[in-house]
């Protein structure tokens, strides 16, 4: 039987609790979603067990005390510092941000991340945290779209193929514009900027996993030539693809 009075608010509330024994709990149980807390430096103060699989790593202990940099490669750590200074600086929230993430067979994915700001009880911000996961399971708990799902799925199976604005959005039933509205409400960004990271990410594990050429890879994966390719990567993905093969070579 409960007899202690209930707390005034979610403040009170948050006295407590007991920071130690709370740690992770959830997030533990959660597979699917990375979740880490980060101090004011950048480095890694919690990470649980899905993030340090997806780094790569067996042990909480492997990641703790570093830094990104210590952990992906510079070209995705750079990103990921900038945002963390709008959060940890400004005390800016990135909220859903589709962004690449590496894989412990070194390749690369589209995730999408979520991180706010950590506060002293001075109002200070001493920390963020944050959760990351997939973009497809993400994509998929963001709201009532199946018909945008549906866009989703068929990009992944044709994106090496020529696809249009147009053919995505009578596959969803709609007009272009609906179409083209609904799409950057539900995932952030346009189908034409999805599109080209599915196609960068096909690039991606060819220049890793094969030994095409940058030409034929860029014909592989829907790139009209190898130029097209190269500037759209070393966009994207701040290197350009032959760098990116040198970096990663098995």
């Amino acid at each position: 039987m409960i007899t202690s009075a209930p707390p005034a608010s979610f403040k009170d509330f948050l006295k407590d609790i007991d920071p130690v024994r709370s740690g992770l709990g959830l997030y533990e149980h959660l597979s699917d979603i990375c979740y880490f807390v980060k101090d004011q430096t950048g480095r890694f103060v919690l990470a649980n067990e899905a993030l340090v699989l997806l780094l790569g790593r067996t042990r909480e202990s492997e990641v703790l005390g570093k830094t990104d940099f210590e952990l992906v490669p510079r070209y995705l750590a750079d990103n990921y510092f900038k945002d963390d200074q709008q959060v940890l600086f400004y005390g800016q929230e990135v909220v859903n941000k589709v962004e690449l993430l590496t894989h412990n067979d070194l390749s690369v994915y589209w995730y999408t991340t979520t991180k706010v700001p950590i506060y002293a009880k001075d109002g200070s911000i001493i920390g963020l945290e944050g959760v990351t996961r997939e973009f497809k399971a993400a994509s998929s708990a963001l709201g009532p779209y199946p018909e945008l799902f549906k866009v989703i799925d068929f990009v992944e199976k044709n994106y090496s193929k020529k696809v249009s604005v147009a053919d995505l959005a009578k596959r969803a039933n709609l007009s272009v514009r609906t179409f083209e509205r609904q799409f950057k409400r539900r995932f952030n960004l346009s189908p034409i900027a999805y599109l080209k990271k599915v196609r960068i990410n096909a690039a991606c594990l060819q220049l890793i996993h094969s030994n095409h050429t940058i030409a034929q890879i860029a014909q592989d994966c829907g790139f009209c030539d190898q130029s097209y390719l190269t500037k759209e990567f070393a966009r994207l993905m701040r290197i350009t693809p032959q760098a990116y093969r040198d970096a990663h070579a098995l």
